[in-house]
């Protein structure tokens, strides 16, 4: 569902404005599960393009490195090639950088209320008003589909930067309901 939301939203034809940004930004929200303020806070020296690690700030200011898939990292590269040709090389020597990771078209930082516009500008392109695509449902189904892949709760906690384990407690519930339901649809089609 997130592939055809990208897909219909952010259209790859020549001359689209910042459709690899918001093809990037989504497959980050997608792939990692951080928040709308870690994805805002972002900046170039936060990704290491060699081995695809993002460092992501949460609260408190502790530091999560996040591995990005094949794809999100493959994504998140044409845009950064595309968006600073002249910085690249740059970027890549240097140990910090200040610069913000996804830019507006007046070159700043992305804010949570220009992502919050973003986000329904590509819900109006894709012409799902019916389906809901945020970055906290991107949030969840991140943590859902590590839990079905085995991942453990104190796994989440990590990955997600969660202080106590309240939360992982939701999402181990949310993922038991999927796993039941699931259960009783496969008994009821045998």
């Amino acid at each position: 569902m997130v592939e055809q939301f990208v897909q219909a939203s952010c259209p790859s034809k020549p001359g689209a404005p910042n459709s690899k940004r918001d093809r990037a930004l989504l497959w980050v929200l997608f792939d990692t599960g951080i928040t709308l303020s870690e994805v805002c806070a972002l900046r170039l020296a936060d990704l290491d393009r060699t081995t695809g690690i993002l460092s992501v700030r949460g609260k408190g200011g502790t530091i999560r490195r996040l591995t990005l898939g094949s794809r999100c990292l493959s994504h998140l590269l044409a845009y950064l090639d595309q968006a600073h040709p002249a910085q690249t090389n740059r970027v890549a020597r240097r140990k910090t950088s200040d610069d913000p990771l996804f830019f507006s078209q007046q070159d700043q930082a992305l804010t949570k209320s220009s992502m919050t516009s973003l986000m329904n500008r590509l819900h109006l392109r894709a012409g799902t008003s019916g389906i809901a695509i945020s970055p906290q449902i991107l949030r969840h189904s991140f943590v859902l589909r590590y839990l079905r892949a085995g991942g453990n709760p104190q796994g989440v906690q990590e990955l997600m930067g969660y202080e106590g384990m309240a939360p992982v407690r939701q999402y181990l519930r949310w993922h038991a309901e999927r796993l039941h339901e699931q259960t009783q649809k496969g008994t009821k089609t045998s």
